[in-house]
């Protein structure tokens, strides 16, 4: 197989996209990015935590956490709902993207080296 070049490669994977929809990509960076109501729908929520204070130390070598009254924390939690009924269809969705980013070169099975921090 010939080496492509990056421009093609963006071409034939905006084809795509354009035919399956849902994601986009970052072949520099060698991403995915799966966009919201796409495959599934990421849900936040927000919530309160209360802040901790200090911990009470007992003979028995047993310790307790001590908190405070206020929910003073603030923050989001982030999560991914898939639904079952369309666990096949995103299965094949993402057997379908494999296939096409291992026609463009790129090895979808194997670690990447170094890491990402």
């Amino acid at each position: 197989m010939k080496k492509l070049s990056l421009k093609k490669k963006e071409e034939i994977a905006k084809e795509w996209v354009k035919n399956h929809g849902a994601a986009s990509f970052d072949l520099e960076k060698r991403d995915i990015i799966l966009h919201d109501g796409g495959l599934f729908v990421i849900e936040a929520k927000k919530i309160k935590l209360r802040k901790i204070i200090g911990y009470k130390r007992y003979p028995n070598r047993i310790s307790e956490v001590l908190f405070s009254k206020k929910k003073i924390i603030s923050s989001v939690e982030y999560t991914a709902v898939i639904w079952f009924e369309e666990l096949d269809e995103t299965i094949a969705y993402f057997k379908n993207m494999k296939r096409m980013l291992n026609k463009l070169g790129y090895n979808t099975g194997k670690k990447r080296k170094g890491g990402r921090n």
